[in-house]
């Protein structure tokens, strides 16, 4: 939810700020991919022989593809391979004979771990009907067991959060238990008999979608579930039960392929049909949290649907059969605004094309890998007329933060200016931080800090590099960045980091104080990692002595970053900060100092959506916005309510 625009006394404070930030973060600016571009660095050579049912991407950028095919990249690999992030496939992992039918259906775990199902009764030699979990490097979890397995197909598979497993298909026995196509697996394998359907879907259950508050979302080609009408999309409790706050009634007639949750709780369903409860939907329709159509959304796709997924702007992606949405060409995959149009920002050019076997060309599943990435698997033999067998990366144009600049006073102690960052993805990220006080001066900020020094940490407490003068070291490459400190005695640190956790402390040469900005620049946009966290702490006075963060979010001018910005105070205690903030407040600001939203208590707005993101402050005083916000520049400002004073901690984090 994004908040009215209101006029801000910290206007000119702002500006200044928004100032700085600009005009330093365009020397560093890098041209953003166009959505839906072929990313050349992804390269399977040779890519699969048969049809790719799921991409999943690992945290670590590898790629697990999962199917009907028997070769990967020109190596034997029964239905699973893994794909290293430039696209050579992963010898590390070596699932053996592999599975000895179609495998439809997989999930990742947390620690690893990959749980595969389908229409095979033996993984590598041993007997596992329609299920199996294998190790991160390929081998057969000997751990997890079904005894008999499940008697038919399983298509669809989801985690709860608790470990446990929802399976879905076509089916009537799980382990000799009698369960009519869903089912719920331990995390050891067994069935989970604490969910019991009853009767359940009557026909196949091929998608499933959890919920933030446990409960689970099916789709499929069922018409009603445990003797209630429910057409190709239900609801269900945690133990199983029909959801009666969800009715869909007779809903598509069935033939329900996918399924997407949207984070305002919205549900789009991708399949085939022409229907939702008596009104005109083809292949793609969306509702409400209580199953009723949403009028306002009506793409016309010209064949099925496949496969979804949501942005984290809400922007839904789709992959199918189709050749052409609302009248635009677009082969096997499109992206929709959230109101149902063509986003014509992501252009597939010529999309997917051509097919190995006798099987229609077509997207069957997508997903998001992280920085601005996406990953599609099917049955096609080319993307925009470049040669990918089943398997191809593309650019979403997805936003991502550039810059991360805090202003605060800068005093002794405890009360010094702490700047902090986590580099997320695979690769070494160079990043230049600045300490600026002498120019400050000139934007008409008082009392600025006359010598800053910088010094850089790893996540041990290790010291990585210090600076007082930023031409005592670096200095050439320094300014190759287009970034050098324009006073002589601010400081700068330029440094290629590894993925993880680093902090910045800028205080005062010979323990002088003063108003400081300490900033963070990502110099090296192209590469796998990003910050995806940036902070700042620092004492929060009154008048000009408030803490104000800003950051820039680079990217595709039409995409949205879906961002948590938090203010913490009296959580600071338990890390040993003396004299924490008791009570903050913060404010988001836009480049022009027009407020986006304000908050003092978290739980006072938003409570539920920030919940949902497993990010809310832990004290109920502590401030956050959740909010979309396209590229551009931003500040926030922390203060003390009623005046009050201590030590604050901001923080900017990327959602997906």
């Amino acid at each position: 939810m994004l908040f009215p625009v209101h006029r801000s006394p910290f206007r000119r404070v702002l500006l200044v700020f928004a100032l700085l930030l600009s005009g330093s973060i365009s020397a560093v600016r890098a041209a953003a991919p166009t959505p839906g571009q072929f990313d050349t660095t992804f390269v399977p050579a040779l890519g699969t022989n048969d049809t790719v049912n799921v991409v999943i991407p690992q945290p670590d950028g590898k790629v697990i593809a999962a199917g009907r095919f028997t070769f990967a990249n020109g190596v034997p690999r029964n239905r699973i391979a893994r794909f290293n992030f430039d696209g050579s496939l992963d010898t590390g992992f070596d699932p053996g004979t592999g599975a000895d039918g179609e495998i439809t259906a997989a999930v990742l775990q947390s620690d690893g771990r990959i749980i595969v199902a389908g229409r095979f009764t033996s993984f590598s030699g041993l007997t596992h009907n329609s299920i199996c979990r294998l190790n991160a490097n390929g081998n057969v979890d000997q751990t997890f067991g079904l005894g008999n397995g499940i008697n038919n197909a399983v298509l669809a598979l989801a985690l709860q959060t608790d470990g446990r497993i929802i399976v879905g298909g076509q089916f009537s026995q799980v382990d000799l238990t009698q369960r009519f196509n869903l089912a719920r697996l331990n995390s050891d394998g067994s069935v989970d008999l604490s969910f019991n359907p009853g009767n359940g879907p009557n026909g196949d259950v091929n998608a499933i979608v959890i919920q933030p508050d446990g409960r689970i979302l099916i789709g499929g080609t069922f018409i009603g579930y445990n003797g209630f009408a429910r057409g190709g999309v239900a609801r269900v409790l945690g133990n199983g039960a029909l959801d009666p706050s969800f009715d869909s009634g007779v809903g598509t007639g069935g033939n329900v392929f996918a399924l997407a949750l949207q984070h305002n709780g919205q549900i789009v369903l991708g399949g085939r049909f022409v229907q939702y409860s008596g009104i005109n939907r083809n292949f793609i329709a969306r509702v409400f949290s209580d199953g009723s159509l949403d009028f306002g959304f009506n793409p016309t796709p010209n064949d099925w649907i496949q496969s979804l997924a949501v942005e984290p702007d809400d922007r839904i992606l789709v992959g199918g059969f189709f050749t052409g949405i609302n009248g635009f060409g677009r082969n096997s995959i499109a992206r929709l605004n959230t109101n149902g149009s063509v986003d014509l920002t992501f252009d597939p050019g010529a999309g997917c094309v051509g097919s190995l076997t006798n099987d229609a060309t077509q997207v069957r599943s997508i997903a998001l890998q992280q920085f601005g990435r996406l990953l599609a698997g099917g049955v096609f033999t080319s993307y925009d007329n470049q040669l990918r067998d089943n398997i191809v990366r593309l650019f979403d144009g997805a936003p991502f933060f550039q810059n991360l600049s805090a202003r605060a006073h800068v005093f002794t102690g405890e009360r010094i200016l702490i700047a902090g960052l986590i580099i997320g993805g695979t690769e070494n990220k160079a990043v230049l931080i600045r300490g600026l006080g002498p120019t400050l001066a000139s934007f008409g900020v008082p009392a600025p800090l006359a010598n800053p020094t910088l010094s850089l940490y790893d996540h041990t407490g290790a010291l990585i590099a210090a600076n007082d003068d930023w031409k005592d070291t670096q200095q050439t490459q320094i300014q190759a960045t287009g970034l050098a400190p324009p006073n002589n005695s601010e400081a700068a640190i330029l440094v290629t980091l590894s993925p993880g956790p680093y902090t910045a402390f800028l205080q005062g040469k010979a323990m002088t104080t003063g108003i400081a900005l300490a900033e963070v620049y990502d110099v090296d946009p192209n590469v796998n990692a990003r910050p995806t966290n940036l902070s700042a702490r620092a004492f929060v006075g009154t008048g000009s002595d408030v803490l104000i963060g800003g950051t820039i979010i680079g990217g595709n001018g039409a995409s949205l970053q879906r961002v948590l910005v938090r203010a913490l105070g009296p959580s600071l205690a338990s890390a040993g900060i003396a004299a924490p903030l008791a009570n903050p407040t913060l404010s988001l600001r836009d480049a022009n100092g027009n407020v986006i939203a304000n908050n003092d208590n978290w739980k006072d707005s938003q409570q539920a959506d920030i919940a949902a993101t497993g990010k809310a402050p832990s004290n109920d005083h502590e401030s956050a916005i959740l909010a979309l916000l396209a590229p551009g520049n931003y500040t926030a400002i922390v203060t003390g309510k009623n005046g009050t004073t201590g030590v604050a901690l901001i923080e900017f984090y990327s959602l997906p």
